[in-house]
């Protein structure tokens, strides 16, 4: 097993269904002598194969996959235990596109590593990087695609940079000033795009945000539905479908949570958590959906009740409900979902995909989740991060070279 089969797994639902992300928690791990001295992180975040964790001091942890220098520490080798990121100032949020990080301090000086080849650290050129550069000023959130980011600033402007691949910024083509080694149009430095913005997050070549009066936007890529949209205003040179620039979803919205690429939730104020696009592998949560014959979910669904947060991964998901318990759904060729199988599979050529329909009990007495790639992870009351899924490039953070984890097993930061 290797990233190529990660990436052919995901270009086989691609064929009939599609996988990848980005996706914002809290955690807290133990000492590594197994101690009851816990280490509190305030922020977590999961790219396609590495994560990224902030301890109390404000310190920044990497580990997993490193092929572009995404874990910050001056190498390209991969890390299966955490190792420090030198990221100056207290940070106080961290997010990952598929091979590229962010980190924001607390005097709202946000920093980016890795790759840079669509132009998405937003620095104004294409060079990757393997340790932390500073590229923008008075940010209060940031928020990483596969190869695009946004930023709110300190004054609730929407900032937008990166690849441009289908209206994945929500501006035109040609207001790009550049174009990367695939042709694609890119925005090299952040582009104002919207003001009153509250909350943001991003997925594989489409974006969320949730503006200051609980509204949900979307734009981008919708060849599975993923925006949750009745219908686009436009179509790219293969006839797939995609909206060139933000359009209305629904209101009453506090979260937002995008797949990779093929579903995304959305969780109101009252905690009722909402889910949307391709429901092949189970990724929307639900076994009813309005277009039945595609197993597609057009617009906004009500999968769950009292909902506190949601996580969404590749083609998995996890929900956190008030009392503690944690759920999960979608895609387990990792074991991802906590679970041996799941409820359903779906075959493409010799490939059988495992699968979970309908929400699954992952743990109770959880305080905070997280998802990514093919990996789970949450905090439970006891102050033990746990992670699940697959461990390849030993992205699950516990210095073992297993390939994947069936059980949960804790996480040190710090020796």
């Amino acid at each position: 097993m290797s990233r190529e089969r990660n990436k052919a797994i995901a270009a086989l639902l691609g064929t009939a269904i599609v996988v990848v992300v980005i996706a914002v928690a809290m955690f807290i791990g133990l000492s590594s002598n197994g101690s009851t001295e816990k280490i509190t992180s305030q922020e977590m975040a999961i790219g396609e194969d590495h994560m990224l964790a902030v301890d109390a001091g404000g310190n920044v942890y990497a580990w997993g996959h490193n092929l572009m220098g995404e874990l910050g520490d001056v190498t390209c080798d991969n890390k299966s235990a955490p190792v420090k990121v030198e990221v100056p100032g207290r940070v106080v949020q961290v997010a990952a596109g598929d091979e590229l990080s962010f980190a924001l301090n607390k005097s709202g000086d946000l920093y980016a590593w890795g790759d840079n080849t669509s132009y998405q650290m937003g620095d104004g050129m294409n060079i990757s990087r393997m340790e932390p550069e500073k590229m923008m000023e008075d940010v209060a959130m940031v928020a990483a695609g596969s190869k695009h980011a946004m930023a709110i600033g300190t004054d609730g402007a929407l900032y937008v940079w990166g690849r441009n691949k289908d209206g994945a910024l929500g501006i035109s083509e040609s207001e790009c000033d550049q174009t990367d080694e695939s042709g694609y149009p890119c925005m090299s430095t952040p582009y104002k795009l919207m003001d009153d913005v509250a909350y943001i997050d991003a997925g594989e070549d489409y974006s969320m945000a949730i503006t200051t009066d609980g509204t949900l936007y979307a734009w981008g890529y919708d060849v599975d539905h993923q925006l949750g949209l009745e219908k686009v205003d436009s179509e790219n040179s293969n006839g797939e479908a995609y909206q060139s620039k933000p359009a209305k979803v629904m209101e009453g919205v506090t979260k937002v949570a995008c797949g990779s690429r093929y579903m995304a939730f959305a969780l109101t104020e009252d905690g009722v958590l909402y889910g949307w696009g391709d429901n092949r592998v189970g990724s929307v949560g639900t076994t009813k959906v309005d277009d039945a014959k595609n197993n597609i979910q057009k617009t906004p669904l009500k999968i769950m009740e009292d909902v506190t947060d949601i996580a969404a991964a590749s083609a998995h998901a996890v929900a956190l409900k008030s009392d503690g318990t944690a759920y999960t759904w979608g895609v387990n060729n990792y074991c991802q979902l906590g679970l041996k199988y799941g409820d359903g599979t779906y075959t493409v050529g010799e490939e059988t995909i495992y699968y979970q329909a309908k929400p699954k009990k992952l743990a109770e007495n959880v305080e905070a989740i997280a998802a990514g790639g093919f990996n789970s992870m949450y905090r439970s009351s006891d102050g033990v991060l746990r992670t699940i899924g697959s461990n390849l490039y030993g992205q699950m953070g516990i210095g073992s070279e297993d390939q994947f984890k069936k059980t949960a097993t804790a996480v040190y930061l710090k020796k």
